[in-house]
């Protein structure tokens, strides 16, 4: 890359108060959900109620394609549109199984260490299933 491209970049995310891609991706965002709203397309998918913001609006795939077929991933008749929260919901489920690991009574799953914790050694997170970090202290501290 050379330095004007740099320069340029460098000045684009400054006013935009992230990097030029990020915007793009913004942008690019906002736009589909406003045509999605034109088309009166606005109902998620998962639980049938409107999407109101682009914040909250999501693009999912009906039938899981990874380890299933790449042209999944590309048929538009297996794209809907969905809140992000119910996207991410039915992500974390498939078959109605769970993907969260679950320890014995008092301890947690640290993500850094990949192992069981007691309970003490997390912070909380009110946005997680079990009200705590996904990592334990130690390792929030380390990446710091």
């Amino acid at each position: 890359m050379t330095d004007r491209k740099k320069q340029l970049g460098a000045n684009a995310s400054k006013e935009l108060g992230m990097s030029a891609g990020s915007a793009a991706h913004k942008l690019t965002r906002r736009l589909l959900f406003t045509y999605v709203q034109k088309m009166s397309d606005d109902v998620c998918y998962r639980c049938g109620l409107k999407i109101e913001t682009y914040e909250t609006f999501s693009i999912e795939h009906k039938k899981p394609w990874l380890h299933v077929s790449p042209d999944l991933f590309w048929d538009l008749d297996n794209i809907a549109f969905s809140h992000l929260m119910c996207n991410v919901k039915a992500a974390n489920h498939e078959g109605n199984i769970s993907k969260r690991i679950v320890g014995e009574e008092g301890t947690s799953w640290c993500s850094g260490h990949r192992q069981f914790f007691p309970v003490d050694r997390f912070h909380k997170n009110r946005s997680t299933w079990n009200g705590l970090h996904r990592s334990c202290k130690d390792c929030c501290r380390k990446y710091r």
